[in-house]
């Protein structure tokens, strides 16, 4: 059986208009991909950018302190309105581990070798700035993020905001 996220508690498999099963790939609440699709997203996306030499901004937001499961819920519907906000259509976002780490694919961005371009520091400031004042002090203070740079197939760890 697949894994599903904490959140969509519904097995994934629906029937289609025709009565056939097809597999659901986005929670309905929040509107994720699973797990599974989006880490197999992020895998071919780094293929991509092996072979193209482009570059993705990804963000990693924990989730783990919130340990209320109702609370974890609400914070990240509140994460996702404002996210939906910032992301484009081009841009991935899913559950990546377990149902506590949310990952967003911030795809083609430019830049030289090992360096942030402008576009993604603009992205990063944007993001934090937006759930910070609309997820509140204490809730944005228990998410951890992690920016990490996607670049020739390599993964650079470029900036952590833990604990503000």
């Amino acid at each position: 059986m697949k894994k599903i996220s904490w959140i969509n508690t519904k097995n994934p498999w629906k029937n289609n208009h025709r009565g056939q099963d097809q597999i659901m790939l986005r929670d309905r609440q929040p509107g994720l991909y699973h797990e599974e699709y989006f880490n197999e997203l992020l895998a071919l996306e780094k293929k991509r950018c092996e072979r193209s030499e482009g570059s993705v901004l990804l963000m990693l937001a924990d989730l783990s302190a919130f340990t209320d499961v109702s609370k974890r819920q609400e914070v990240v519907r509140s994460m996702m309105d404002v996210l939906s906000d910032v992301t484009r259509d081009t841009d991935v976002k899913g559950w990546h581990a377990n149902g506590l780490v949310i990952g967003i694919m911030f795809t083609e961005m430019g830049g030289k070798e090992g360096t942030l371009p402008l576009e993604g520091r603009h992205v990063t400031k944007k993001c934090l700035g937006r759930l910070q004042s609309h997820l509140g002090a204490d809730n944005y203070s228990r998410i951890q993020i992690t920016w990490q740079l996607i670049q020739g197939g390599r993964i650079l760890e470029i900036q952590k905001v833990s604990k503000v």
